[in-house]
């Protein structure tokens, strides 16, 4: 089952028939790895059927989806990214959400609230979880309370004190939604965020760069290290080149020389081994990715942000 397949299970599934959750992620590093600890936040009936609807609006309004791309820019809400979550940090949060009872496994107190760094909005049958919607959660979810003023809600027919209530508000949005395996983007952004995808790249660069100092791809490797380093934009460039692969086809560097050298594009070569310097770096990375893209129209060259094959 593909991307679209799962899309429109979901869009047929009917959201009423499943009980509503509520549960936070706290994260914690050890060792420079970001670990995960989850618990329930037990919810009253209305809560559960405004989340339901957060949903339920979600799934509704998504129409197109496609696989995610590490460069590709911010989609609208109703245009997805998908992604197998075992590819992500979400693959650990599963695994200790599996396990939990809702009805016991459940915060103990108002700091546990205060320190998470995500919920999740979780829909299930019989105890078994189908779907989930996950939030990072903004600065604002906990209120602050106006400096000089006391904070009351009307009640019941009178007006009550609420600095002893602390106040939690929810976002009528979600980042992604998991289903089925896959976790359907809807805020690249944040899902980038929430599943410290960072930290993934950073694993990938350090795989790149031992596999094309083991293939000798390079000269002067040490230029790409600097340049890329902790920047995102630049290791979203090296996963996407990593992910095509181009790198490791024999053919595909050889006629990166030969139009190098062709048409001008100031790229050397040395004994088939690429000669990276400060100024050509941006474009050795462009032709990796497969963005320089020749236009039949105008006879020109062109390094693209986004290259989809018709």
């Amino acid at each position: 089952m593909n991307s679209q397949d799962i899309l429109h299970q979901l869009k047929k599934t009917d959201l009423a028939k499943f009980d509503i959750s509520l549960a936070i992620v706290k994260e914690y590093k050890r060792q420079r790895k970001s670990h995960y600890n989850i618990s329930y936040v037990p919810v009253n009936k209305p809560l559960e059927e405004k989340l339901r609807e957060i949903m339920a609006g979600h799934i509704i309004s998504a129409n197109t989806i496609t696989d995610y791309s590490y460069d590709e820019s911010e989609s609208t809400d109703t245009e997805l990214q998908s992604i197998n979550y075992k590819e992500t940090d979400f693959e650990k949060i599963f695994e200790k959400l599996l396990p939990l009872n809702p009805e016991q496994d459940i915060v103990a107190n108002e700091d546990e609230l205060v320190r998470a760094k995500s919920y999740m909005i979780i829909l299930s049958e019989d105890g078994d979880i189908k779907t989930i919607g996950f939030r990072v959660l903004p600065e604002n979810w906990k209120a602050k309370k106006a400096k000089g003023l006391i904070a009351m809600m009307y009640r019941d027919c009178r007006l009550e004190d609420l600095d002893s209530n602390p106040i939690f508000s929810i976002a009528k949005n979600i980042d992604f939604i998991f289903h089925n395996n896959y976790l359907l983007i809807i805020s690249k952004k944040l899902f980038e965020a929430g599943l410290n995808f960072r930290d993934g790249m950073l694993r990938k660069a350090d795989e790149f760069y031992k596999e094309v100092i083991e293939s000798d791809l390079f000269i002067n490797v040490d230029v790409l290290k600097r340049r890329v380093s902790d920047n995102l934009r630049y290791l979203k460039k090296i996963a996407t080149v990593k992910n095509l692969g181009f790198y490791n086809d024999a053919n595909f560097i050889q006629k990166m020389e030969s139009l190098s050298d062709s048409k001008s594009w100031d790229i050397s070569f040395q004994d088939g081994k690429i000669v990276l310097n400060e100024n050509n770096l941006d474009d050795v990375l462009s032709i990796l990715q497969n963005k320089r893209l020749h236009s039949e129209l105008t006879e020109q060259d062109f390094d693209v942000d986004s290259a989809k094959p018709l």
